[in-house]
């Protein structure tokens, strides 16, 4: 048998599975990105005002990708091995490939009679195109995850920005209805665990639709704003305002019974009539009623005692607080119904 050539014994095996490996690698990501664009394409072609073709919106993403894969590359996460497992990845993936050329290369020598260390081989010349391939896996993989991090901290943000929509008032920026209904059970058992009193406020803007009417929708929300930023200025941390829909609010109270909760409810009215009358050419004040939290009272339950308090206080005057306890049931209903 004729000696093979050093250069061409095991260049040729060795290469066409480095060539294999770099084909496997860069169709996987050509595919991922690939998949992502033609999802970005089938949304924007399923509305009713989409006119581009395919090709025109792939060719709208395309530089966006390169941008992402360049600021990917000046990111210092990308080199970062303690952090990016992603390079890690890279490492191993293209470790084979100089262990596969060194072993193919004494193999390749044994069959001729030529005996040839394994140490040996990986130092030949040829093989430094081949111990470049775990270094280039690891450098291309990291910055792929460095996408892959910056992707996954964009779509935590997004989730966090939707669920703040999903939890808040748009206008007022307070908690909403949903939410409100949502960690009631846990305020109930908090409380009855802790054996800790709450009450629930509920305030009405008095004479709310007369703004609308006089001055318009615009200084209607005005108002809903300043009074939204009011109450989260007065209330305690452990406090929950909520805006209950149109121009009511509720409060609830952590840690108050009905004592303590009628004293913060008419010093907060006290502030609304003097702070936010300021602020506007006519006179804002609220009607508040209140009611404290009894063992198994439910949302609804605790809701309806506080808003007849609440339809007490705005039938016998307006701004002024009605605790539900003091009501006299007899002479109000005789009265309102």
């Amino acid at each position: 048998m004729a000696p093979l050539d050093k250069n061409h014994s095991y260049h040729i095996g060795a290469f066409t599975y480095s060539q294999t490996l770099y084909f496997i690698t860069f169709s996987f990501v050509l595919r991922a990105k690939t998949s992502i664009i033609e999802s970005k394409c089938s949304v924007e072609l399923s509305g009713h005002k989409a006119k581009q073709q395919p090709h025109a919106i792939m060719k709208r993403y395309l530089p966006k990708t390169v941008e992402e894969f360049l600021s990917a590359v000046k990111n210092p996460y990308s080199y970062n091995f303690s952090k990016n497992i992603y390079i890690w990845f890279g490492l191993l993936w293209g470790l084979p490939i100089p262990l596969f050329a060194g072993f193919l290369e004494t193999h390749i020598y044994s069959l001729v009679g030529i005996e040839q260390r394994f140490l040996e081989a990986l130092s030949s010349p040829i093989q430094l195109f081949f111990l470049a391939h775990p270094p280039v896996f690891a450098l291309i993989f990291g910055i792929l995850g460095t996408i892959r991090f910056e992707k996954d901290k964009e779509l935590a943000k997004t989730i966090g920005q939707l669920r703040d929509i999903t939890i808040h008032d748009t206008l007022t920026g307070l908690k909403n209805r949903r939410y409100f209904a949502h960690i009631f059970h846990d305020e109930c058992a908090r409380s009855q665990r802790n054996n800790d009193p709450m009450s629930l406020l509920f305030l009405d803007i008095d004479h709310f639709k007369r703004v609308n009417d006089t001055h318009g929708h615009h200084v209607g929300d005005e108002v809903l704003i300043q009074l939204g930023s009011h109450l989260m200025r007065h209330c305690r941390p452990y406090d929950t305002a909520v805006r209950w829909g149109g121009e009511e609010f509720l409060l609830l109270l952590s840690s108050a019974d009905e004592q303590v909760a009628s004293h913060f409810a008419e010093r907060l009215r006290k502030s609304v009539d003097y702070e936010l009358s300021s602020k506007f050419a006519f006179a804002i004040t609220v009607s508040i009623g209140l009611a404290q939290y009894q063992m198994d009272d439910t949302l609804e339950s605790l809701t309806d005692r506080a808003d007849q308090a609440l339809y007490h206080a705005k039938a016998t005057g307006r701004n002024r607080v009605v605790t539900w306890s003091k009501l006299d049931n007899e002479s109000y209903h005789t009265k309102i119904f």
